[in-house]
């Protein structure tokens, strides 16, 4: 064994002793989003802090992640990230725990099951949260404002101290932020489509008014769209022309998100939600709607002004064009795209910064019958299925 082999595994040691144990991060992530992926990361990094652990992340092929991709490797974080503890991956636990001069084995290293993780991940009170929709409709926030602020001072914490993209995806960011963004006042534009179910959609045109109102305090400035949501950028470019600038990132023209697209190489599919989050957070201002995407732009610039237009419509009955949307009386939630494809998106409607007494009256008292309520949709569900399938 030569000086450095014998130094490095000094230096591994030394560093394992700092903890209680090596935590695997691996997670289903069937299902999750980009944005969802990385909110869960956090919450686990969280969980190994509060237990004294290392968390290493092996997001292998088991994950069944839309972003994993073969042909980049066997494990989908360092296809997009370097080690959250450098420079412990997947990779040197593996061969450290092969070699006898460590006191280490795979049986020493921890996991949680999938609905323990996710547990941890939706209730647990010191876990970080992009909207309020684990237990919110029996313990809603009395302070929104502060909720958020608690949130997102977690979110740069952990983020700031274990995420680092690689050199590939950070050159890009650079490059497109040197051609497009240097030398300008840039205006950030997160606004979401396609399958957002869990809150109200924002049409393009509720961004209008607080765009202009930017706009004409500017001398040279540009507007960044970041949507997954074909027509959307299509809306801003017609109505502000060549000042609207966007990322080559893959999207949709109807509800099915861009991830679910079997046309997109698994890999592209999690770089242009990566690179439009990156460059969101080098922008001047930014608007944005609910989203994990969103709130983790937050995360990696904390002092980055901004104004999120989902709190604007309070999460009131009402203001969801019209449908069914998390919780009315209607079947089941729709889509963001199934909901607000037959408006107009050049034309505000009537209901997005507005609440009637009606809508205001069932908000306020959903805390006592919204969880009646759908109770008994479940039951009168199961029953529809025994019917049906006799």
């Amino acid at each position: 064994m030569n000086r450095m082999m014998i130094r490095d595994q000094h230096q591994y040691s030394a560093k394992l002793k700092e903890y209680d144990g090596i935590y695997i991060l691996k997670l289903n992530l069937n299902g999750a989003g980009f944005g969802a992926m990385l909110l869960q990361t956090l919450n686990q990094i969280r969980y190994c802090e509060r237990n004294k652990l290392l968390p290493v992340v092996n997001y292998d092929v088991s994950c069944e992640s839309y972003y994993f991709d073969e042909n980049k490797g066997e494990n989908m974080w360092a296809q997009y990230f370097a080690p959250v503890v450098t420079p412990f991956d997947f990779n040197l636990v593996s061969q450290m725990c092969n070699d006898p001069s460590y006191p280490l084995d795979f049986n020493d290293l921890q996991n949680l099951d999938d609905e323990q993780m996710l547990r941890i991940c939706e209730h647990h009170q010191d876990s970080i949260y992009s909207f309020t929709f684990a237990d919110w409709r029996t313990n809603r926030p009395k302070d929104i404002a502060n909720w958020y602020a608690q949130q997102r001072a977690k979110g740069h914490d952990v983020f700031s101290r274990y995420i680092r993209v690689n050199s590939e995806v950070q050159n890009k960011v650079d490059d497109f932020y040197r051609l497009s963004f240097q030398g300008y006042q840039v205006l950030g534009i997160h606004i979401r489509g396609t399958d957002l179910m869990y809150a109200p959609p924002v049409s393009p045109a509720e961004y209008f008014p607080h765009v202009e109102k930017w706009l004409s305090a500017q001398t040279k400035p540009k507007i960044f769209i970041a949507t997954d949501q074909a027509q959307y950028l299509d809306v801003f470019q017609q109505r502000y022309g060549d000042i609207v600038i966007a990322y080559d990132s893959s999207r949709s023209t109807n509800e099915i998100a861009p991830f679910n697209l079997k046309e997109i190489p698994p890999h592209k599919k999690g770089e242009d939600v990566l690179i439009d989050m990156l460059l969101l957070s080098k922008v001047d201002f930014l608007l944005k709607g609910a989203s994990a995407v969103g709130e983790l732009v937050l995360y990696i610039n904390p002092t980055l002004a901004s104004h999120d237009l989902s709190v604007d419509k309070r999460f009131a009955f009402g203001q969801d064009y019209g449908e069914g949307w998390n919780g009315g009386l209607q079947s089941q939630t729709k889509p963001a795209w199934q909901l607000i494809k037959k408006q107009n998106l050049q034309q505000l409607n009537v209901d997005s910064n507005t609440q009637n007494q009606i809508q205001a009256f069932l908000y306020k008292y959903r805390p006592i019958y919204s969880p009646t309520t759908l109770f008994f949709k479940r039951v009168i569900r199961y029953f529809y299925k025994l019917v049906r399938f006799k």
